[in-house]
């Protein structure tokens, strides 16, 4: 069994290492894009992580013919990052992101499909984000966050806090002449864009906050016009915003909005607003799902939506906000953005899984939401087999329905009870949902456990109000479901009672070091990316208004509810051996809140291990940080959990 040498490192046995290994290999599908004729699929496909610390994340493109199937690469390379295809509006041409002349940076490219040609549109110092084609097929737009002299080497010493903040902006590439023209307002930092349907105007979500980490909680939304640069406010809104979307006729501009966490992260409802401006109009304010990506075409707005513990797509008439479903299933779409790429011709394309489906390209229907698999990704079925997962329900605090997911061990015997370990999803404004590969969930699993994964309120698929339920209440409400899932558990007779454990990242991480402070129940914990002390973190993150949103408050001002909600205040009462692991460049949980608590447990006797991963950001992304961390998880079970 995995073991701790003299050094502290894990050494794991020969099935775990196979294990591993094969999830480390899984190859991903991404940004699923079809061609307006509905006849071609650009797509990427690559790993999750870097062979090296030099060297960056592998992606390719391919193009599928859907009739035939038939796929060939577009852009490949070894130790090369291409992202972000996008087609031109003819059809002739891709666009996409590469880092191909130099790993440090990723540049505009474009491929000509009839002459095989394939070209470099920039050459900038800086991050090129999120292409789009203007509807003539003459220019590109962009997000771009430096300026345009190349040879301009950037201010390293001293550093200015909140001084040249690098704000991105919207660039246009005339694809002609090569001009790039700035659109965007000197002075802030835009987030997302859309561009009008006739190319005349853009909205785009930008905020003036030096910061763009912290900018992102309180932007608002703009339309821009493209020939004279005018630029005013549409609407004001008091929580997050994002997916925006134009209405065919480009009079109207729906958006998502709701309490959300972290950026990128998009779920609530969706709103409606004259683009002359206006009080935004709720299109759903009584469904009983989380709505998160929208496109709004002629016969309505399409929209993927999170629904408990199920996915569907669905279509809202914009005028009386009536819903139609097109499909739902236990499954996820687009890695858990729930986003489908939809061509003229009705049909669709993306990326589907579930937990005992692989992940592979879909086509369907908007006509009849038939789904057609198109690809057969294979894998080591020994190794990686399909999951055995059962949907659960039971109430939490205050009578709230709760929902998660079970996992059982593949030599599950049915009457008998076994080990529990209940892994915490982050956010906290996210949700579980199916997926094949669950790296935790099957390496747990391995070792005879069953795994909880529980969506407790503050989670995604059953509407704003559960979203926002949390809202004041970290640690409060959110744990005390999560605990009730757990007495479920073991009150069927699944989970042995005296074999219990914890883990989670991130908010989950959070709710890890929560827990322990909270009760001795759990034989171990594996905390990672934890937030320990709200006093201090927030003086210290990036993206610190995430705690004055989720707390409903400034910590400044209400000091005593952000400390009464921080393990370290009650640090005292930790009696479980708690593995901390962290990146060491985490700007959103920062190292010292991990330190913070592993030097309070050593004072305390209480057995732990922190490890400090270099160079890591929140996520890790060096293929042998993934292993030393999943090599540390189950050693942590194995010795504390499964062999006491």
């Amino acid at each position: 069994m995995p073991s701790f040498n003299d050094e502290g490192l894990t050494m794991s046995d020969s099935n775990v290492t196979l294990l591993i290994e094969a999830i480390l290999d899984m190859p991903h599908y991404s940004e699923v894009q079809l061609s307006p004729d509905g006849k071609t699929i650009a797509f990427v496909l690559g790993k999750a992580n870097k062979a090296d610390q030099n060297k960056p994340i592998e992606k390719s493109i391919y193009l599928m013919d859907v009739a035939t199937r038939a796929q060939r690469p577009l852009a490949e390379g070894v130790s090369v990052t291409n992202d972000m295809p996008r087609w031109s509006p003819d059809g002739q041409k891709l666009a996409f992101l590469s880092n191909r002349a130099d790993s440090s940076e990723m540049q505009l490219y474009c491929a000509d499909l009839q002459t095989g040609n394939m070209q470099a549109l920039t050459d900038l110092r800086g991050v090129v984000d999120a292409p789009q084609w203007l509807p003539d097929g003459r220019g590109i737009t962009f997000l771009y966050d430096g300026n345009l002299d190349k040879d301009k080497q950037p201010e390293i010493d001293p550093i200015v806090v909140d001084a040249n903040p690098p704000f991105k902006r919207i660039w246009l590439l005339d694809l002609k002449s090569r001009n790039l023209r700035l659109l965007s307002p000197a002075g802030c930092h835009v987030f997302e864009y859309a561009l009008s349907p006739d190319a005349t105007k853009l909205t785009f979500l930008k905020s003036a906050h030096p910061n763009p980490h912290e900018g992102w909680y309180s932007a608002q939304l703009y339309v821009l016009s493209i020939a004279s640069g005018d630029v005013r406010p549409i609407c004001s809104m008091p929580h997050q915003m994002g997916r925006f979307s134009w209405s065919p006729d480009g009079a109207s501009i729906a958006f998502v909005s709701c309490v959300m966490s972290d950026e990128g992260s998009i779920a609530g409802d969706v709103y409606v607003i004259s683009a002359s401006g206006g009080k935004a109009r709720c299109l759903t304010p009584d469904i009983d799902h989380t709505v998160m990506w929208i496109d709004w075409r002629d016969e309505g707005i399409l929209y993927g939506a999170r629904h408990i513990e199920n996915t569907l797509l669905g279509m809202i008439d914009p005028k009386t906000g009536a819903t139609r479903i097109l499909s739902e299933a236990m499954v996820t779409i687009g890695g858990n953005t729930q986003q489908v790429h939809a061509a003229h011709n009705h049909t669709f394309a993306a990326v589907r899984e579930s937990f005992s489906e692989l992940s592979n390209l879909y086509l369907g229907s908007l006509d009849g939401g038939d789904w057609k698999q198109l690809t057969q990704l294979s894998v080591d079925a020994s190794l990686l087999p399909p999951l055995r997962v059962e949907n659960k329900h039971w109430i939490g605090r205050d009578g709230m329905p709760v929902q998660g997911y079970l996992v059982y061990p593949p030599d599950y015997v049915a009457g008998k009870r076994y080990p529990l370990f209940t892994h915490v999803h982050g956010g906290p404004s996210l949700s579980y949902s199916p997926r094949y590969v669950n790296s935790w969930e099957r390496l747990i699993t391995s070792r005879g456990c069953l795994v909880l994964m529980p969506n407790p309120r503050g989670s995604w698929g059953c509407g704003c109000a559960y979203q926002s339920a949390n809202v004041g209440d970290l640690g409060g409400g959110d744990w005390q479901d999560i605990n009730a899932g757990v007495d479920c558990l073991i009150d069927e007779g699944l989970a042995d009672p005296e074999r219990l454990a914890i883990g989670g990242w991130s908010y989950g991480g959070y709710l890890v070091t929560w827990a322990v402070t909270q009760t001795d129940r759990f034989r171990c914990a594996i905390a990672g990316a934890s937030i320990t002390n709200y006093e201090s973190n927030y003086g210290v993150v990036k993206n610190r208004e995430w705690q004055s949103t989720m707390f409903g408050s400034m910590v400044y001002d209400d000091i005593e509810l952000h400390r009464s909600r921080s393990p370290m205040t009650h640090i005292k009462q930790v009696k479980t051996p708690t593995l901390l692991v962290h990146g060491e460049r985490d700007i959103l949980a920062p190292t010292e809140q991990s330190i913070e608590f592993y030097v309070a447990l050593k004072h305390f006797n209480v057995p732990t291990q922190l490890v400090i991963y270099p160079r890591e950001p929140h996520g890790f992304q060096e293929r042998a940080h993934q292993r030393d961390l999943y090599q540390r998880i189950v050693a942590w079970i194995d010795q504390y959990l499964l062999n006491q």
